[in-house]
């Protein structure tokens, strides 16, 4: 069904929106699919996301937690992704060790992932008002596994951020 994403060949990616009222977005380097990030029901604050080989469930903990659980394809808690007050930072804990944060610089559309021990993973290039954002794969050699879950944890954190702002 979706092709199994090698950051060693590809590091430019893209995720369409399949409409403007479409809940879908697909990863795609043009040529293949590599995965759909979806939403089931109209609040949005519920994302699924599926590859080749994993999927995953991004949840809030609580209704107005700041806090987002993830979920893998049988149900585990393998991380979270929390955010202090007033803190433009996003700290991703898996339960492998992994770590990373994900903020975006002022007056700047591009978000970006730097892990502790890998530096800068990628950058994720929001355009407003479009349907399509774009994904750069720094080689900085995170584990491999990690590169579709920040891909679409990312995604989903600029969609829920566009969402605050009023921006579909």
């Amino acid at each position: 069904m979706y092709k199994t994403l090698d950051t060693k060949i590809t590091t430019e990616l893209s995720l369409l929106r399949g409409g403007w009222f479409s809940p879908e977005y697909e990863l795609t380097d043009g040529a293949e699919s590599y995965g759909k990030l979806s939403y089931d029901f109209l609040i949005r604050r519920t994302a699924k996301a599926v590859c080749a080989n994993q999927s995953w469930l991004f949840s809030f903990k609580e209704l107005f937690s700041r806090t987002i659980i993830i979920f893998d394809q049988s149900g585990t808690v393998i991380g979270e992704a929390t955010r202090d007050f007033f803190s433009r930072t996003r700290v991703l804990n898996m339960k492998s060790g992994f770590k990373a944060a994900f903020y975006r610089p002022i007056f700047s559309f591009t978000y970006t992932w730097v892990s502790e021990g890998y530096g800068p993973v990628m950058n994720i290039r929001v355009y407003p008002l479009n349907l399509k954002s774009t994904v750069h794969i720094n080689q900085s050699m995170p584990p491999p596994a990690m590169i579709p879950l920040l891909i679409f944890l990312g995604e989903h954190l600029a969609i829920l951020r566009r969402r605050r702002k009023g921006v579909r």
